[in-house]
């Protein structure tokens, strides 16, 4: 094998790596771009939940213990 072809030969390879790359960089994007979407609705449902709770715990009697209230120890 000549010099050329060695060199042919690490340039081709060379370029097939980079187009892996490339494609497995677009594949990553493209799944944190899904997974952000998703952590927003988590986010909006989760502030929706707390304002539920808030409101539902505003609404009970003052004897009843919140949510976040410790036990009394016997």
């Amino acid at each position: 094998m000549t010099d050329a072809d060695n060199t042919e030969a690490r340039l081709q390879k060379l370029e097939e790596t980079l187009a892996h790359q490339a494609s497995e960089n677009q594949d990553l994007s493209d799944m944190v771009a899904k997974q952000w979407k998703l952590v927003e609705i988590l986010e909006r449902r989760l502030a929706a939940l707390e304002q539920r709770l808030q409101s539902i715990e505003a609404d009970q009697p003052s004897d009843v213990p919140s949510a976040d209230e410790k036990p009394p120890h016997y």
